[in-house]
């Protein structure tokens, strides 16, 4: 009896005792996982703090420049907002990375509804097609960034383009640099500058970098006034053609000399013909002021020049030489191997070769008949001269 009660006991307090180790381990099992959970927790509040710290001082450097950080938030943006991925890459287009534009171009043609994004795409396009060498688009790019076509208004960087474009003979990019030189809204006007330009288009043989160089000529921009010089140009350009050019030769000689508005008519006439509105209504005036008959007699000698000046096959110099002669003036046409220069242009004067007189039937003709009074006013246009005739 004693023997099985002592078993009994003996099993009863192993049981109690079994059960207290479960619970201890119980207990032990919690705590562990809690302990773990602890860990989890403050590994991850260690992670979150790593990332918001690496992710403050990302936007330290991208917002101080960084292009590779820039464009890393952009491509992460890019998953899940596209406007916050915009603004990124911008960012780096502003700096000029060439896949910042490619990034600006990619989402804004994904809103083609989008009139300023529409611009935005237009823009970087175009910027890229500069970078990439295309003198054009590097001229229209730095307009926009002048005139804030598309992109905020940056002079000093667009002008930055257009005279880098300038400088590697992109014709319209020379005669911009020339214009702003003078323009209203240069804070730092410089018309030295301007004469410069014009003159570098000149010997590039534009025909408004000539014009544009007669013009500084005349009126004394960056350079010493000079009509010779000024007539000189401006009758270059006519030559060929240029019918704003043949106005302004015109208007260059009218009321100077005994010859001078016979001059004026001759440019005139060929200006109106040539569709350059303005030049109708002073060609007129000059006719009222020189009579008839003179000017039938000049269109006598306009004539010829129209037809040659249409089929392009006027020799150089050679309509200035021809008007030298027959009206003994003294427009400067360097000779052969002869260079015109000015002390205050850095640029030379082209060297030209000789031309031959374009007109044959010029010689002989009278320089200016004499005026005739008339008691009405009289239409000098060129279809009354040639009902006239």
């Amino acid at each position: 009896m004693n023997t099985i009660g002592m078993a009994i006991g003996a099993a009863g307090l192993s049981l109690i005792l079994i059960f207290v180790w479960m619970i201890s381990l119980s207990i032990r099992k919690k705590r562990l996982e809690e302990e773990r959970k602890a860990r989890e927790e403050a590994y991850r509040k260690a992670l979150d703090r790593m990332r918001e710290q690496e992710r403050k001082e990302r936007l330290f450097k991208a917002e101080s420049g960084h292009v590779p950080t820039i464009l890393y938030l952009a491509k992460e943006a890019e998953r899940t907002n596209l406007k916050e991925a915009l603004f990124w890459y911008e960012k780096a287009a502003q700096l000029d990375n060439i896949n910042g534009m490619y990034g600006v171009v990619r989402i804004c043609e994904k809103a083609r509804d989008d009139m300023i994004l529409r611009g935005k795409a237009k823009f970087w396009w175009q910027f890229i097609r500069a970078i990439e060498g295309d003198l054009n688009a590097k001229f229209e790019t730095g307009l926009a960034l002048i005139y804030g076509r598309g992109i905020e208004i940056d002079v000093a960087k667009g002008l930055t383009l257009i005279q880098e474009a300038a400088e590697a003979k992109h014709i319209e990019s020379i005669i911009f640099m020339g214009e702003w030189c003078v323009s209203k809204d240069n804070i730092a006007p410089a018309p030295r500058d301007s004469t410069f330009w014009f003159t570098k288009a000149a010997k590039l043989n534009s025909l408004e970098g000539m014009m544009k160089l007669g013009l500084n000529y005349l009126q004394g921009v960056g350079v010493a006034a000079d009509h010779g010089k000024g007539c000189y140009w401006l009758e270059r350009a006519a030559e060929k053609g240029h019918a704003e050019a043949m106005f302004h030769a015109g208007e260059a000689w009218i009321e100077r000399g005994t010859s001078g508005n016979a001059i004026a008519y001759i440019w005139l006439f060929l200006s109106a013909f040539f569709g350059y509105q303005p030049a109708k209504g002073l060609r007129d005036h000059i006719g009222g002021k020189i009579g008839v008959d003179s000017v039938v007699g000049l269109q006598s000698l306009a004539k010829p020049l129209q037809k040659k000046i249409s089929a392009s096959t006027v020799n150089k110099h050679s309509i200035i030489r021809a008007l030298n002669k027959l009206y003994k003036r003294s427009v400067p046409v360097p000779n052969k191997g002869e260079v015109l220069e000015d002390d205050d242009i850095l640029e030379p004067f082209e060297s030209v070769l000789d031309g031959h007189d374009l007109v044959d039937e010029q010689e002989g003709q009278p320089e200016e008949s004499q005026e005739k009074s008339s008691p009405k006013p009289l239409d000098f246009s060129q279809a009354a001269m040639d009902k006239h005739q």
